[in-house]
């Protein structure tokens, strides 16, 4: 399924921000203690998000739990959250899971773009890589196709590094960078057993950034000098996209995901005030700068227009 498609939409090419996204409108009695659980890679905007909420209410405390994009689906069930970040759409399992303790499935809002950069050290000279050559260095199940890389010289680099040891470096399992990645390098297959599993991007940038033989994938907001991103194709001798807040945009980037919150929301009954402002806020011009500041990509004009009429936020028709 495409990311358009995932978006509930036809295309993403817009502005970055958009002139026409509204500002935020406090309203009266917004108060309490708000849990958000699930993606690490989501953090940095819930901070940012949560920070900017206190300042219009300061009755308001949101406590964040970023263990991974797999524990948001149980948290949501649970009751113990009603905010859950995802870095990757819920599976099938995980909506029929949801949907069976609470008669009607869970709501899945995409707020910002993201892409998984696939990151070399600084001295490694290879400059583009392939969804096939991916799956060949990380899966050990070769779902798209090849067969395993475990040589610098099986990507096409000669010389001293022919004969050099790729070391791979990844997410865990509860990671929704991992699920995201798995579904599209590795075309749903299984990760080969050697991969070292980080606890985040900064984790994986640090581990390939003093490993001269390793390479690894992690959010494109997330830099060093340590390292270089690759440009990537989505076929063997296609053509190669740099990540850049303009591929990702358009999708030309072969590696770009949306970043979802999702919300236990009863149909046909708005969200509680807190929820509600929460999300409004997000889908504001704060919110979307907030997305910018943090190095993401903020949600397209129409996207956002879809999912503030789908939340029956205030100000649509200001849009």
């Amino acid at each position: 399924m495409s990311l358009a498609c995932l978006l509930g939409l036809s295309t993403l090419s817009a502005p970055a921000l958009a002139d026409k996204v509204p500002e935020y409108r406090p309203v009266s009695g917004v108060v309490g203690n708000l849990t958000a659980v699930g993606s690490d890679t989501l953090s940095v905007l819930v901070t940012r998000w949560a920070a900017q909420l206190r300042r219009y209410h300061p009755g308001v405390r949101v406590q964040l739990q970023a263990a991974g994009s797999s524990t948001a689906p149980p948290a949501l069930i649970a009751g113990t959250t009603r905010i859950g970040l995802m870095s990757r759409p819920m599976s099938d399992q995980e909506r029929q899971d949801f949907t069976r303790e609470f008669g009607y499935p869970p709501l899945g809002v995409p707020v910002a773009l993201d892409a998984m950069g696939i990151i070399v050290h600084r001295s490694n000279p290879l400059e583009e890589i392939s969804i096939a050559q991916l799956d060949a260095i990380f899966s050990a199940t070769h779902n798209c196709g090849g067969q395993a890389a475990n040589r610098w010289g099986q990507l096409g680099l000669s010389d001293e590094w022919n004969d050099r040891q790729i070391t791979r470096f990844g997410r865990s399992a509860t990671s929704g960078t991992y699920g995201a990645f798995r579904r599209i390098a590795l075309c749903d297959g299984d990760f080969r057993l050697d991969v070292s599993e980080q606890p985040g991007s900064a984790s994986i940038i640090g581990a390939v950034g003093s490993s001269p033989n390793g390479i690894g994938y992690a959010s494109f907001s997330t830099s060093s000098p340590l390292v270089k991103q690759l440009s990537v194709s989505r076929e063997a001798g296609g053509h190669a996209v740099f990540p850049s807040r303009a591929s990702i945009r358009d999708g030309r980037y072969p590696l770009t995901r949306a970043l979802y919150i999702y919300v236990n929301r009863v149909p046909d009954e708005p969200l509680p005030a807190l929820e509600q402002a929460f999300l409004s806020l997000i889908m504001s011009r704060q919110g979307q700068q907030a997305i910018l500041r943090g190095g993401y990509v903020p949600l397209p004009e129409k996207q956002l227009l879809h999912w503030r009429q789908q939340l029956g936020l205030e100000d649509v028709d200001a849009l």
